[in-house]
């Protein structure tokens, strides 16, 4: 059974657009992407999750049990961390995070608290006023993490730290799943969502216009090739025929082609030449992201309510 679900919420700001009928459900031990740009929707879906907006129609429920938007549904067993953080500058970190550790009721708390301490190389008897930007990211961390949350929402978990961090934070998310804790992970780091993620939502003007695995997204859009020509100087010309078919890049001898469908007739008119190599480097997912985004208006609109 779904541990997170998100059925048709829609919310709008008066005559401004929030999300609409957004329709997503993620599983006991999954980490999901919540992919999109500023602006999309990504903090709106969330901050209802949390119960701190209420939707203007739809449905959140967690752990079995329907959000109302006011009350702390089920958060003694949820781990939430905002995309913008903010906690007492003038006190310790130790104590701050004591305070929120008592309000989440886990066990366990102190020592779990210590080794993600040790883990985030972060010493807490320090103000939190007096850390950097990344140092306070890691106490935002520490405080989702710290009462092993049944169900954790992540809103951008790794911004502001240094690329060993980064990967300590993916490392704790890994873990937290694999124990078989549900993780809503948002973010607009398309690597990063790769790295962990099994599935993913694309979220485009505050509609979800695709919900896939990582794989499938990859796969479903332009494949290119990268021919290296015997002849150093040669530069060949597409021929109108081959559709769907672009130049990525090109130089004397050298061709890097996007298409989509088979391959077969590309590799067809490439027969006609003398080429010494062929590699097929892998797209990236945010090239695939940004494929997505390319889409019209109006078709992704008319998946979005179906994902």
């Amino acid at each position: 059974m779904a541990t997170l679900e998100v059925e048709s919420l829609t919310k709008r700001y008066g005559s401004a657009r929030g999300v609409e009928l957004v329709t997503f459900a993620i599983e006991p031990g999954e980490i999901f992407g919540y992919l999109g740009p500023n602006g999309s929707g990504k903090t709106t879906t969330i901050r209802c999750i949390m119960g701190l907006l209420r939707p203007t129609s739809g449905q959140v429920r967690v752990l079995g049990r329907r959000v109302v938007a006011g009350r702390a549904t089920e958060h003694t067993r949820l781990g939430y961390l905002p995309g913008e953080f903010h906690i007492w500058p003038g006190i310790r970190a130790a104590r701050s995070l004591n305070v929120l550790g008592r309000l989440g009721g886990g066990r366990r708390i102190a020592e779990r608290r210590r080794q993600l301490a040790e883990r985030f190389d972060l010493d807490l008897r320090r103000r939190v006023g007096d850390l950097s930007k990344g140092n306070r990211q890691k106490v935002a961390l520490i405080y989702a993490f710290q009462h092993e949350p049944d169900v954790l929402v992540l809103d951008e978990p790794t911004a502001g730290l240094d690329p060993l961090m980064r990967q300590t934070a993916l490392e704790l998310i890994r873990e937290s799943a694999e124990r078989g804790a549900t993780v809503l992970l948002s973010s607009h780091d398309l690597g990063e969502v790769s790295a962990v993620c099994g599935r993913a939502g694309i979220l485009r003007e505050g509609r979800l216009i695709e919900v896939a695995p990582i794989s499938q997204i990859v796969q479903s859009s332009e494949h290119r090739l990268t021919v290296w020509f015997a002849d150093g100087h040669l530069a060949p010309r597409l021929p109108g025929e081959l559709a769907g078919v672009r130049v990525v890049r090109q130089k004397p001898g050298v061709l890097e082609i996007a298409y989509q469908g088979p391959a077969n007739p590309v590799l067809k008119w490439l027969g006609r030449f003398a080429v010494e190599r062929i590699a097929t480097p892998q797209i990236s997912l945010e090239d695939a992201f940004i494929q997505y985004y390319r889409q019209p208006s109006s078709a992704s609109a008319a998946r979005g309510g179906d994902a």
